[in-house]
């Protein structure tokens, strides 16, 4: 935490100040759409571009151009959804990867966003954000004033590829309210990169979820140097966690010369008062596959407290952090535990290279115990800890058997990972 004193007065008048101004944002941007514009399925040479109005329109276009040549000529292409629907979908292709990319919106020949942008993916590094569980909890608080807080903050980061959401973006899946709400308190970052989503409980495999996002149940992607499976960890899989653990070994073994990474909701391993010992039954399916493939970071939500472990040369990041209500850890901590971060608003950015990983977590707002006020607001740029990842072995030379976790006080000595912390 920053310290006291004038620094936390600081800190307390820039909170007053950006209270103030949160309504007045709010209604600025995209008065003529109800939702986004957001941009899902970003890969090197293709993205889709989404937005939803109140009614029905027809004629929706997006303008787009790569960055120099917005510059010198502004939108040069478009592409064109001629379905009279009030949720659309318009999909760019034959994309120049590695690209910065201007685009804008327009419904029915009029309403016309604003100047948003997204990177295509390419073969060097790759720099994401993960964080999750953004709902409000009325009548507390609503996303616009906390998950607004990160969201307005991730849409600060400088040449973002992507953002992984890993689940609960609302408290009831059917309520298009609150997913209204969603949208309006992410619209910054969520019109200006690329959102990856994973299911959480409160979704309730509803359609809405994947009419919203165009993504299946689970899925992988690549982006340069990282290999990324998002999975379901929710109870509506679990009757087909064979099935879905048989696709995950076949993905993961896949993945050669890749980093590798996983993200689903439920975490693994936690602390958390609520949810001690995280899933045992995701654990025994899928720790021993993370293990054997060398998988680098697994993250998940949920229990709404920041926690690490490093367990058999895995690091397992719950990164629940998004604006929904905080929960202490309980005092005993599992084996493997590492750091945690409790009654704070944050989120982890990641950057990969063909070299090594570099994980950091970036706190946002510090909120009171009882989560119902924010009483601190973080200067931007500030980091908690500092995770590096350099590459461990895997496939099928690395060991069959994985170690018991609540052996991982032994393995920390054989671990091919290393870690360099900074606090």
């Amino acid at each position: 935490m920053i310290g006291v004193g004038s620094e936390q007065k600081g800190g307390v008048a820039w909170l007053f100040l950006v209270m103030l101004l949160l309504p007045a944002a709010a209604t600025a941007a995209g008065d003529a759409l109800l939702w986004g514009p957001y941009v899902t399925g970003t890969d090197e040479t293709s993205a889709v571009v989404s937005w939803k109005t109140a009614g029905p329109t027809s004629g929706s276009v997006v303008a787009y151009a790569d960055e120099t040549t917005f510059q010198e000529e502004g939108y040069t292409a478009e592409a064109a959804d001629d379905v009279a629907a009030s949720l659309h979908h318009v999909a760019l292709t034959d994309l120049t990867p590695g690209t910065v990319y201007h685009y804008t919106v327009r419904t029915d020949e009029e309403a016309t966003g604003p100047d948003c942008r997204f990177r295509t993916f390419g073969e060097g590094p790759c720099t994401f954000v993960v964080y999750s569980d953004t709902r409000g909890q009325a009548p507390y608080f609503t996303p616009l004033e906390r998950h607004k807080l990160v969201a307005d903050r991730i849409a600060m980061e400088e040449n973002l590829s992507f953002v992984l959401h890993c689940g609960d973006f609302v408290t009831f899946g059917h309520d298009l309210d609150e997913w209204s709400e969603f949208f309006a308190s992410g619209r910054q970052m969520l019109s200006n990169t690329s959102l990856y989503p994973a299911l959480g409980n409160h979704e309730g495999n509803r359609s809405v979820y994947y009419e919203t996002f165009g993504m299946p149940e689970w899925y992988s992607f690549d982006c340069g140097q990282a290999h990324i499976a998002v999975l379901d960890s929710n109870d509506w899989a679990k009757g087909r966690l064979d099935e879905e653990t048989a696709w995950l070994e076949e993905d993961l073994a896949s993945a050669d010369g890749q980093w590798t990474f996983t993200a689903f909701h439920h975490p693994v391993f936690s602390s958390n008062e609520r949810h001690w010992g995280g899933d045992r039954t995701l654990h025994d399916a899928w720790v021993p596959l993370f293990e054997r493939y060398g998988v680098a970071g697994v993250f998940s939500g949920h229990v709404h407290a920041y926690e690490r472990y490093t367990v058999n040369g895995t690091e397992y990041f719950v990164i629940p952090c998004g604006g929904e209500a905080l929960y202490p850890l309980a005092e005993e901590k599992m084996a493997g535990y590492a750091k945690s971060l409790e009654h704070t608003l944050a989120y982890l950015r990641v950057h990969v290279t063909a070299e090594n990983v570099t994980a950091e977590l970036v706190p946002v707002a510090t909120l009171s115990e009882d989560s119902k006020e924010v009483v601190y607001l973080y200067p931007p740029d500030t980091v908690f800890e500092t995770v590096v990842m350099t590459p461990q072995r895997g496939g099928e030379e690395a060991a069959q058997t994985p170690l018991s976790p609540f052996c991982a006080c032994a393995a920390f000595g054989i671990a091919t990972l290393w870690l360099r912390k900074t606090w």
